[in-house]
Parts: C-alpha cells; structure tokens; sequence
C-alpha cells in the first residue's frame, strides 16, 4: 500500500501543480474552452485516485468542482468576479485536504461548508434558470445500456503498474455496471499479476467515443480500444478466473436472467466459487444456451457433470 501511496502522491504534487496555472490562466480568460476541458479531466483524474486510496473526503470534493467545471465547459452559466474567487479558495482547500489524507489526518476547516454551500449555489441558480433546457437535453441524449468490452494497456515505463491497474478499474467502474475484470481488483492488490494489460465488460449508458475519451487522459495509458460488446445484447460473457463480489454476483444473476445466453471463459487451472456455480445452473435449467471452449481443468469436469457440454458457437 505505501508504493500505491507514494505513486498517488507523486502524480497528484504534478496534477496539483498544473491546476494551479490553469486557474490563473482562467483568471485572465475566462472564455478559453481548452482551459475548462483540462481543469475538469485533471480534477476527475484526482479524484478517482483519491477514491482508490479510500481518501473520501478528498473525491467527494473533487466530485462537486467536477461538477461545477462540466457545467463551466458546457456553457451553462458564466465565469465572474465571485466565481473566481470561489475556485482559488476551493484549490487551496483541494490542496490541504490531499495533504492532510496523505499524512493520515483528519481534515477540519471552518471554510469547507461555506465553499460547499457555494459551489451547490451555482448548480442551483442553473437548475432554476434553465431547467426546460436541461430536461430536453436530456431526452435528446438519453441511450439504452451498452455493453461494451473494453482493453487498456498501461506503458511499459510505468514503475507502479498495479496501481495504475487500480486507478483504471475504478475510473470503469464509475462509468456503469461492470460485469467482469480481468484481472481482478483483488489479484492486483494481492500482487499476484502484473497489471500491463486491463480487460473489463461494461454495462453502460456511454458512448464509445466517451469512454474512449475518458481512458486517454489518464496517466500512463498508451492505447484503449472499446468496442459493441458480444454479437448480441442477449448473450453475457463471464470470466471465471475474476473473483466476484457478492454484489457482482447479484448483478451477473440479473444480466444472466434477461440474456438468451451465456458464454463462459476460463482456463485449466481456473477455480469457480459456489455463488457463480449456482448462478450458472440457474440460468442452464432456464433453457440458457451455455458456451464455453475450455475441455480442461475443474471448472469444465464440473460443468460436464452438471449436463453442460462445451459449445464453441460463440467463443472467437
């Protein structure tokens, strides 16, 4: 954990660092669109590094200035005087708050609530000013869920792939229901793998392109690469080897429940927990199509004795 601490403190000094002249720069325009894009995506980057380190306080209030910059980008309301002045303040508190959870302290500071209550006052005077318009957008961009597969590889010149792996999963996680990882936020964590390379099925209401988007611009990533998940929307792809939590599994029995079919992937020495069995023979006595190509190992003896023949219809 301390070379996670030490890999967080390094990126956040330079991300804090370069905040702070993009502030300034803004104090001297405040109509430069490239400016407000880099403020939000360098506070989105700290604040998923901070969630990963379980530094609350610090992400919750990254959360709202992200916020309040989306808006800003968007063009929702204006840049003045009193708005300037509400985000040096919040830098500053943004800076004392990361030092203050890198040391192991508690955070106190009598200008915390009276920043809080001013950044929510900006979203609630664009709330009321704007509403219709808000709603209507809304409906023009809603998408149904997509389930996407997803492929980042980290540089090869990174010294602290595992945490990087880390700050990559949770940035995925934020961004919809993740049905699988490969590998597991457990394996990194217990070190058991090096994390070069991070895989994940997604459940999202994003864009491609956003997603894309999003993964770019975070440290040490050289190429992302997402595409439509599976040949249909009816079939779910499920990773053996990633050890499921007790709300992944939930997840995987509501997905599994709605899919005309399931396809399995696993290897040899691959190990299936009790839960995911159960949730596999559930959906088999449902009339669900079971694939999978592995012949080998626990995992396929298991599922040959439960009547569930290996079928490489799907499998590429």
């Amino acid at each position: 954990m301390l070379d996670y601490l030490d890999a967080y403190v390094e990126e956040t000094e330079e991300q804090l660092s370069r905040l702070e002249q993009l502030f300034l720069e803004i104090e001297k325009n405040t109509n430069q669109a490239e400016i407000l894009n880099e403020i939000f995506r360098i506070i989105h980057t700290i604040k998923g590094s901070s969630a990963t380190m379980g530094f609350s306080m610090v992400a919750d209030f990254c959360h709202r200035l992200e916020n309040l910059f989306d808006k800003l980008r968007k063009g929702e309301f204006g840049i003045d005087d009193y708005l300037i002045d509400v985000l040096f303040k919040s830098f500053d508190t943004l800076k004392e708050m990361v030092s203050a959870s890198i040391k192991g302290e508690n955070y106190d500071s009598y200008i915390l609530e009276e920043l809080i209550n001013a950044i929510d006052s900006f979203k609630q005077m664009n709330a009321n000013n704007n509403g219709k318009n808000i709603e209507v957008e809304k409906k023009e961009n809603q998408v149904n869920n997509n389930i996407l597969e997803i492929s980042v590889e980290i540089s090869k010149d990174c010294i602290m792939k595992n945490a990087r792996a880390l700050i990559i999963e949770k940035y995925i996680e934020e961004m919809g229901n993740v049905i699988s990882f490969e590998p597991s936020v457990d394996m990194l964590q217990r070190e058991e793998v090096v994390g070069e390379k991070i895989t994940a099925i997604l459940e999202s209401r994003l864009k491609i392109e956003d997603v894309v988007w999003k993964l770019q611009n975070i440290p040490d990533v050289v190429n992302v690469e997402v595409k439509q998940g599976y040949r249909s929307k009816d079939v779910v792809k499920i990773n053996i080897s990633t050890q499921n939590k007790i709300e992944d599994i939930m997840h995987l029995k509501e997905v599994m429940m709605k899919a005309n079919a399931v396809e399995l992937e696993f290897e040899e020495k691959s190990k299936m927990s009790f839960a995911l069995l159960q949730l596999i023979l559930a959906a088999y006595r449902e009339n669900k199509e079971i694939y999978y190509k592995t012949t080998r190992g626990n995992v396929a003896k298991m599922l040959n004795l439960m009547g569930i023949r290996p079928q490489f219809a799907l499998c590429e």
